[in-house]
């Protein structure tokens, strides 16, 4: 009896372990969102929002069709600050993370920069046209609330040291500051409410895409699309939305 006892508990060992090792190969294989087969027009199963939201982003900018600026929807910015980054591939772009990183105030709300990262195209489109590459500011309030700035790149002769120290930098650390990033004009720029344009695509995301396209060199953007290619949502319905002009 003691061994039939003791034969009954190893079985049911087994069968535990056996068990386990399923559950960790299934989450092995768990599904994610990707640019391919689980692309954007399946991101509805991973967040419904990216299906369902109506202010989604990105959008294609129409400049004939834009609205007077708001004068409290005017970016105050303060990006001009020495701070770690580290970058990294997420797998799905390459981002930099910042560790104190500048700020942008808007209407008395005051956004820190968490990241930014870069798309193979720019994914919002002016006039119907993507530029050649993108870079996502992201900044987050107190309160939770997004606010992103897109800063565009086309390709041309001049090396842009911030592309050129993102990809000398992938998988380090190194000092970092934002306000490289930025165009010299920083005072023209359309402002719309949108989303992330990823999974889960949360909406009231404060969107800001910079006028003036930078330069980056034809081999700048081929050694970033060598990461990434095909990052970029397809642009998404207006549904109503003012888009502002300054």
């Amino acid at each position: 009896m003691k061994k039939i006892v003791l034969v009954l508990s190893a079985v049911a060992l087994l069968a535990v372990g056996a068990y386990a090792n399923d559950a960790k190969h299934e989450a092995a294989h768990e599904v994610h969102w990707n640019y391919d087969e689980h692309g954007p027009d399946h991101w509805g199963e991973f967040g419904e929002t990216c299906q369902l939201g109506k202010t989604q982003s990105p959008i294609n900018i129409l400049s004939k069709q834009t609205s007077p600026f708001s004068t409290s929807n005017s970016l105050k910015l303060n990006e001009n600050v020495k701070s770690k980054g580290s970058i990294l591939d997420n797998g799905h772009a390459i981002q930099v993370n910042i560790d104190n990183g500048g700020t942008i105030t808007v209407d008395g709300v005051e956004y820190k920069l968490l990241q930014f990262h870069f798309h193979g195209k720019s994914e919002e489109q002016i006039d119907g046209k993507h530029s050649d590459l993108v870079a996502h500011m992201v900044h987050k309030s107190a309160f939770g609330s997004l606010l992103v700035v897109a800063v565009l790149f086309d390709e041309g002769k001049t090396v842009n040291k911030m592309i050129q120290k993102t990809l000398d930098s992938v998988g380090k650390s190194t000092e970092i500051n934002p306000a490289d990033l930025l165009p010299k004009n920083t005072n023209s720029y359309y402002h719309f409410m949108g989303s992330l344009t990823t999974p889960p695509c949360s909406e009231n995301v404060k969107w800001y895409v910079m006028k003036e396209v930078q330069s980056a060199t034809k081999g700048q953007i081929e050694a970033m699309r060598k990461y990434y290619a095909k990052n970029y949502r397809p642009v998404q319905p207006l549904n109503g939305r003012v888009v502002e002009s300054k």
